[in-house]
C-alpha cells in the first residue's frame, strides 16, 4: 500500500483597500471600506467614497488568505482627514 503525501500550497496576495471616514458626533470615524484586486479599481473607489465622506485612505495589506494572516496595511494614498490604520 502506497503513502499518500499532502502537499500545502502557500500564496501571498495584495489586496488594495479603501477606507472612508465620517464625523458622528463629533468624533471621525471609520464608516465604509471596499476591498479590490488592483490599484486601479482601488483608485477609482477611492474618488466615489471621497464625494460623500469627510476622508478616505487607499492602503495595500499583503497576506495569505487561506492561513488568515496579514501584514501591516501600507498607506498608499490620502484624502481629507482620517485615523491612523492599525
Amino acid at each position: 500500500m502506497g503513502v499518500l503525501k499532502a502537499e500545502v500550497v502557500v500564496f501571498s496576495v495584495t489586496r488594495f483597500c479603501v477606507q472612508a471616514f465620517g464625523r458622528r458626533g463629533g468624533l471621525l470615524r471609520p464608516t465604509e471600506v471596499r476591498e479590490c484586486y488592483f490599484e486601479e479599481d482601488a483608485r477609482r473607489e477611492m474618488e466615489v467614497l471621497a464625494r460623500r465622506s469627510s476622508g478616505v485612505a487607499l492602503y495595500r495589506v499583503r497576506g495569505e488568505p487561506l492561513s488568515g494572516l496579514w501584514g501591516k496595511p501600507k498607506l498608499i494614498e490620502r484624502q481629507g482627514e482620517i485615523l491612523t490604520l492599525e
